[in-house]
């Protein structure tokens, strides 16, 4: 059984509190995906706006969010070691709430390219806290799993925003999305702080019995007092490792070419497109000049189904082929499905036909992609996590972090 009810223990609570926590990424997955059966409404005659947005003022709206998260990735970073990774997840739901309240009440050109923002900023918070608070809240065996959660949530709320754009209108789907960010807020009032971090404020009678209430054990239990005296460990570590910063980077030729390549992957991941389709399904698809006689909004449910088929293909795959191969692979055939595209809608514009389905399939091709390969090093900065209870508080990540959010502009 999943969750181990016996003389030991349990895992209930964890796996309960984990997904509560995680439900921060389905909300992303709702945002990331709003635009794209949203655009048709905010460019018809009927607009909530009340007068159709062009292009540009669409582009604007897409990309501002990415914008705003750059900013915002630091200060979570160091607001979840001040003030608790469970009231900065809160906090993360606090602008998306904002957001939601504003689009519905206030529909105007200016208030929207705000909201955006206010989503970006959530962004950038679920990205940075709530990996921290799943990984201090679970035990060692559970990290991968109930961490790996975040990525399936994600691409389900993908799903749900294209099907809800398919069937409701502007304010239906925001009114669903405001509900889905109350209950995951409310549900987190009840959640237990990190263990982690108690211990890091000197909280050491909360820590143990937070770490029995999730494991299902006594405060007295060996297990537990080997948790408390893990963590203690590790914070000891971590008061010990040397300031690093950019300077002492690039004076060391080993950690320069390791920055230089974490650059390089980070950009690239921004760059590749993907990102894009998602955000503009619909009109990408109805861009294409496709004769299926399926909605753009029911063919772009087609992109996050692969991107959570290629997610679960990853983790058998993964160690079997090698990380290195796995990208130089994911880059290839994205960059291939991507070229294939382009060159068939150049075609289509000169006059020359194409098959129907070519466009949807390179579109799937590279999102599934970005999903199985060129996102890898994300999975692989969560081994990364594991290893140090640390990680959060270092600065050498957070630039290509924030690098990434800035070239999706």
């Amino acid at each position: 059984m999943f969750f181990k009810f016996n003389g030991s223990g349990h895992t209930l609570w964890q796996w309960l509190f984990g997904i509560i926590a995680s439900l921060g990424f389905l909300l992303y997955g709702l945002e990331a995906a709003w635009l794209s059966p949203t655009t048709k409404y905010l460019q018809s005659t009927e607009s909530p706006l009340g007068y159709p947005l062009s292009k540009n003022a669409i582009s604007w709206i897409g990309s501002i969010n990415c914008f705003a998260s750059a900013f915002f990735v630091i200060p979570f970073s160091y607001s979840a070691d001040k003030f608790g990774r469970k009231w900065i997840v809160i906090a993360t739901v606090t602008p998306s709430i904002i957001s939601i309240l504003l689009r519905l009440f206030v529909p105007n050109l200016i208030v929207l390219l705000v909201t955006r923002a206010l989503v970006g900023i959530a962004g950038a918070g679920i990205f940075v806290v709530i990996p921290i608070y799943v990984r201090e809240l679970c035990q060692t065996n559970l990290i991968g799993t109930i961490g790996s959660l975040g990525a399936l949530l994600q691409n389900i709320g993908i799903v749900l925003m294209y099907l809800l754009g398919a069937y409701f209108d502007y304010y239906t789907m925001l009114w669903i999305c405001l509900a889905f960010n109350v209950l995951m807020a409310t549900m987190m009032i009840f959640a237990p702080e990190s263990p982690a971090y108690l211990v890091k404020r000197g909280h050491i009678d909360k820590a143990y019995s937070t770490v029995a209430f999730l494991r299902g054990l006594n405060e007295n239990n060996a297990v537990v007092k080997n948790e408390i005296e893990h963590i203690q460990l590790k914070e000891e570590e971590y008061k010990n490792i040397p300031k690093l910063g950019y300077r002492e980077i690039f004076k060391n030729k080993s950690w320069r070419n390791g920055f230089i390549i974490m650059m390089l992957v980070w950009t690239t991941y921004g760059w590749n497109g993907a990102l894009t389709i998602i955000t503009y399904a619909s009109v990408v698809l109805e861009s294409t000049g496709s004769n299926i006689n399926i909605s753009p909004e029911i063919q772009s449910i087609s992109f996050p189904v692969v991107s959570i088929i290629a997610a679960f293909t990853l983790t058998i795959v993964a160690e079997r082929c090698g990380r290195k191969a796995l990208h130089a692979g994911s880059y290839a055939l994205s960059g291939f499905s991507f070229s294939l595209l382009g060159g068939a809608m150049l075609c289509q514009k000169l006059g020359y036909m194409i098959p129907d389905w070519l466009p949807i399939t390179c579109m799937i091709i590279a999102v599934g992609m970005f999903s199985s390969g060129v996102r890898f090093e994300h999975k692989s900065q969560e081994s990364y996590k594991r290893m140090d209870g640390g990680w959060h508080r270092r600065n050498f990540w957070l630039f290509p972090h924030l690098l990434k959010h800035l070239v999706f502009i």
